[in-house]
């Protein structure tokens, strides 16, 4: 195997938080699975990660779905009063995925709850990626800056283990922040130079999302008319001026930029905005309220 695509999509199904009313329907069952098909036929993915589902939800993806090929693992187990909510489809042709851990924590009577954390092996390689697989804490919520700092402190202090050694580091999912913002830029120690994260691979994580906080549509006259300036994957409002927000994210340890066998391909690493996802993301009758995020790790040499 040497090229490996990967997914990370916020589908808004079934958030966690108990007042939060499920949006899992047949209709929606029937549209995700489509696009599910579109990113493991068409994309050529080999694992996609949702999140905002339940076991409920899973249920109804895998029995519709009916890809040969491809399994599940539900990341939706229960932690003291609330739940995770990710699943990971994946193509049991080319990889084994295992669960390792779920990483939370108790702080003054709430529950940080930062990661799901699996094991990624090509069925040709010995190698393993450590993937952690994260949905922090909403905005909406009070405290809430709190405990995405506290959560991404959980996340790195765990992936140091495995960094320090050398081995691939992915940290993926929707953090609720933005590139610039502190839980992710300071607290992950992620970075946008690549020549830091290359002299200091064991330390820094690269963020290629960056790029994706500015849209790729440039302000002329002859754009006077356009409506949409779309940049990163979600929308919401704030009174800081910012109505789009790349809180969706894939962050790399410094083996992915030559410091190992595989090696990140930030031409194909995206947001993936063609016209069946943004119909969807711009449809009232649709849940979804985010749009994927894509990346391609290549080892040519295998």
């Amino acid at each position: 195997m040497n090229t490996m695509r990967m997914v990370w999509w916020n589908v808004a199904f079934s958030p966690a938080s108990n007042k939060a009313k499920p949006k899992g329907s047949d209709d929606a069952y029937k549209a995700i699975c489509a696009h599910l098909k579109k990113l493991f036929i068409d994309y050529s993915c080999d694992l996609v990660a949702l999140c905002e589902v339940s076991s409920l939800d899973i249920t109804a993806i895998t029995s519709q779905l009916n890809l040969t090929g491809i399994s599940s693992l539900d990341l939706a187990n229960e932690v003291g009063r609330t739940r995770f909510d990710i699943v990971v489809l994946y193509n049991n042709l080319k990889l084994e995925v295992s669960h390792t851990r779920s990483l939370s924590r108790v702080k003054s009577g709430n529950i940080i709850k930062a990661a799901q954390l699996i094991e990624v092996r090509p069925t040709d390689s010995e190698k393993l990626m450590k993937v952690y697989l994260c949905h922090w804490a909403s905005r909406l919520n009070s405290g809430s800056e709190i405990k995405r700092k506290l959560a991404a402190d959980i996340v790195y202090s765990s992936a140091q283990e495995f960094m320090v050694d050398g081995d691939d580091v992915i940290v993926m999912g929707d953090f609720n922040d933005n590139p610039y913002d502190e839980s992710v830029h300071v607290n992950l120690n992620s970075s946008r130079c690549h020549e830091s994260v290359i002299a200091y691979p064991k330390e820094y994580f690269y963020n290629p999302f960056w790029r994706s906080i500015i849209s790729e549509n440039k302000y002329s006259q002859l754009l006077v008319d356009k409506t949409s300036f779309r940049s990163g994957t979600t929308k919401y409002k704030q009174l800081n001026g910012t109505l789009w927000h790349s809180y969706d994210q894939m962050l790399f340890s410094g083996s992915f930029l030559g410091n190992g066998d595989w090696h990140l391909n930030e031409n194909v690493t995206k947001v993936l905005d063609d016209y069946d996802f943004l119909n969807d993301f711009e449809s009232r009758n649709s849940p979804i309220d985010h749009l994927p995020v894509l990346c391609e790790l290549t080892n040519l040499e295998r």
